[in-house]
C-alpha cells in the first residue's frame, strides 16, 4: 500500500505534461474562434459586394435610361413610378456579378433573394428645365445565414435565424 501511495504522490507532483493538457483544452476554442472570424469576414465581404452591386446597378440604369422616361411613359397615379421592362434583370445581373461568392467548395452565406429596379418620377415645382425628374431606384433583398446557424438549435428552432436586409440605392437620370 505504501508503494501505491508514493506512486500517487509522484504523479501529483509531476509537471511534464501540463503544457500538452493546456494545449488540448485551448485548441478547440482557438479553432472555433478562427473559424468564426473567417466566416464573418466572408459574410462581410459578400455583403459589401452586394452593396456595391446595387450602387453600380443604379448608376448603370441611370446612365442608360432615357431622360424623358417620365414624360413619355404614363406614370401610375399612386406613387409616380414607371416600370422599365428588363431593368430588374439587368440590375440583378450586375448585383450578382459584384457579389463575388468565392467558390462552390465553401457554402455561400449571403444570397440575393430578389432585385427590383424602377424609375420614380419626382415632381420638381419651379422654373426648371424638367418638371418630372426621373430617379432610378434599385432594391435588393439579401438573405444572410450566420455561421453555425444550422448547428445551434433549440427544439428545432434556430438560435441564430437568418438576417434579411434590404439594400436600396438611387441615382438621378440626367440623360443626354
Amino acid at each position: 500500500m505504501r508503494e501505491f501511495q508514493t506512486y500517487i504522490d509522484r504523479f501529483r507532483r509531476e509537471e511534464s505534461g501540463v503544457a500538452l493538457v493546456e494545449f488540448a483544452l485551448f485548441l478547440p476554442l482557438f479553432a472555433l474562434s478562427f473559424f468564426v472570424i473567417v466566416e464573418f469576414s466572408r459574410i462581410f465581404f459578400s455583403y459589401q459586394g452586394a452593396i456595391v452591386g446595387v450602387r453600380d446597378a443604379a448608376r448603370y440604369l441611370a446612365r442608360f435610361a432615357e431622360a424623358d422616361v417620365c414624360v413619355t411613359s404614363p406614370a401610375t397615379p399612386n406613387n409616380g413610378t414607371v416600370f422599365v421592362p428588363g431593368a430588374s434583370s439587368i440590375a440583378e445581373t450586375i448585383v450578382r456579378r459584384n457579389m463575388n461568392n468565392e467558390s462552390d467548395v465553401l457554402p455561400n452565406n449571403v444570397q440575393v433573394t430578389s432585385v427590383a429596379a424602377l424609375v420614380r418620377c419626382v415632381v420638381q415645382p419651379g422654373d426648371y428645365r424638367q418638371l418630372n425628374i426621373p430617379i432610378v431606384t434599385v432594391t435588393a433583398q439579401i438573405n444572410i445565414t450566420l455561421p453555425l446557424g444550422g448547428v445551434l438549435e433549440l427544439n428545432g428552432q434556430p438560435l441564430l435565424p437568418p438576417i434579411t436586409p434590404t439594400i436600396i440605392d438611387e441615382s438621378r437620370v440626367f440623360g443626354v
